[in-house]
């Protein structure tokens, strides 16, 4: 027969083991998920080697990652207003049917005055349920420039959302887009930032 002290110290044991079995567990589970995770973020954010690109026909140059895809388009490609020069993919991960991207844009511009009206005009008919997050003034190739951020439903992933930043030099406007995946966007913002910074205007 055992005495009560002998109950509760069986008590005390069987509680001690059973938190330290959960607190290995834990950590076990924690451990095996760190690396998954850390690959993860490391195939997003990984950038082995930045390569140029240069249009002597538009006068820019701008570098990007070098594991992601160029689409370069044929003179004479529109979208409304915009003449689609070059388009930068991200890597393809798995089944992912979404890759962010950045899209480098020239514009006709009559007055500057009125570009950023006509601008918002154009993706308010461009992207269903455009919303405007911000729009602030800012730098692009060491001239001023605009910059608006902003959400849109899609089809296939949801909520996108998408930071624009153009720049007027004459007649022309430069226009930088970097779409992506709501939930993605903050993930690739840091490769993007680099590019945008990368964007220069060349000597006519």
């Amino acid at each position: 027969m055992l005495l009560k002290k002998d109950v509760n110290s069986l008590k005390c044991e069987f509680v001690a083991e059973a938190l330290a079995f959960t607190v290995g567990l834990l950590l076990f589970t924690s451990l095996s998920l760190c690396p998954i995770l850390g690959t993860s973020m490391a195939q997003i954010q990984h950038t082995s080697k930045y390569l140029s690109f240069q249009d002597t026909a538009h006068g820019f140059k701008v570098e990007y990652p070098g594991d992601w895809e160029k689409i370069q388009f044929s003179q004479g490609i529109t979208e409304g207003p915009h003449n689609l020069v070059v388009n930068f993919l991200s890597p393809s991960r798995g089944s992912q049917t979404f890759r962010e991207y950045l899209m480098i844009e020239t514009a006709n511009v009559t007055s500057a005055s009125t570009f950023l009206n006509q601008e918002i005009s154009f993706l308010t008919q461009s992207f269903p349920h455009f919303t405007p997050v911000q729009i602030s003034n800012s730098s692009l190739a060491g001239h001023n420039a605009n910059t608006l951020v902003f959400t849109y439903r899609d089809p296939i992933i949801g909520t996108g959302k998408v930071i624009e930043i153009w720049t007027i030099n004459g007649s022309k406007a430069y226009i930088l887009s970097y779409h992506a995946d709501s939930v993605d966007y903050i993930s690739y913002l840091p490769i993007i930032q680099t590019m945008i910074k990368s964007f220069d205007l060349m000597p006519k």
